[in-house]
């Protein structure tokens, strides 16, 4: 089976990541055709599209698709942020961040091996918020975090899944719900009741503040 995979450099460090990257993919001996993309801040300062429909569509047809890095300094930040990546994630529907943390172990900890699952297309991401009187001495701007039921429970269904794939079957919710109360209220809500459906999964819950410190001082605590 071939796959079709999408490489986007993109700027500066991007395109050597991606060289190393597909290195790694050709030692696999999976195989894929790779199909570039020519998008980033220099693609923007060259002609000024971000992510052009006809590229949007082809995406939309790959099995995958491995992106470097963009943005360069003579493009205002968040031009690029919002129109390719944030465009790609709520385009294609990437709901889900999944970043795995392998480490053995050392004099410094017991080793480290776990997942963390972080939703990817609503709260900050989502861009709700605006100005008022802006420019002015009263200026006042309100950037909100969306946060769906819909949203948060597939997010999390996604975590406890992968919990219960591996050996010890444990999903820690990280959160400020002492202070960011109703969206922390709705995380927390969904994911006891969405833990009543995985009864051999264990769980735990953290402040991001504690769950900060618990990363440096013991990060082998955590599964999922």
């Amino acid at each position: 089976m071939t796959h079709r995979i999408g490489i986007i450099g993109g700027d500066g460090i991007g395109p050597e990541v991606v060289d190393e990257a597909t290195k790694v993919l050709d030692a696999t001996g999976v195989g894929y055709t790779p199909v570039a993309f020519d998008l980033g801040g220099h693609r923007y300062l060259r002609d000024g599209e971000v992510l052009p429909a006809a590229d949007l569509e082809a995406i939309r047809h790959l099995d995958a698709v491995l992106l470097g890095a963009v943005g360069v300094p003579e493009v205002p930040s968040g031009v690029i942020e919002r129109g390719l990546l944030l465009a790609l994630r709520f385009e294609l529907d990437l709901y889900v961040n999944v970043r795995p943390f392998v480490a053995p172990p050392s004099s410094y900890n017991h080793g480290v091996d776990m997942v963390v699952v972080r939703e990817n297309t609503e709260g900050a991401y989502a861009g709700e918020g605006g100005y008022l009187r802006k420019g002015t001495a009263h200026e006042v701007a309100t950037q909100g975090s969306v946060n769906t039921r819909f949203g948060v429970e597939r997010c999390i269904r996604f975590a406890f899944e992968l919990a219960r794939s591996r050996d010890r079957k444990h999903v820690t919710l990280v959160h400020k719900t002492n202070v960011l109360t109703f969206a922390g209220d709705l995380w927390q809500r969904t994911f006891t009741a969405v833990a009543a459906d995985y009864e051999d999964v264990e769980t735990a819950y953290h402040h991001v503040d504690a769950a900060c410190i618990y990363l440096v001082q013991d990060p082998g605590r955590y599964d999922v």
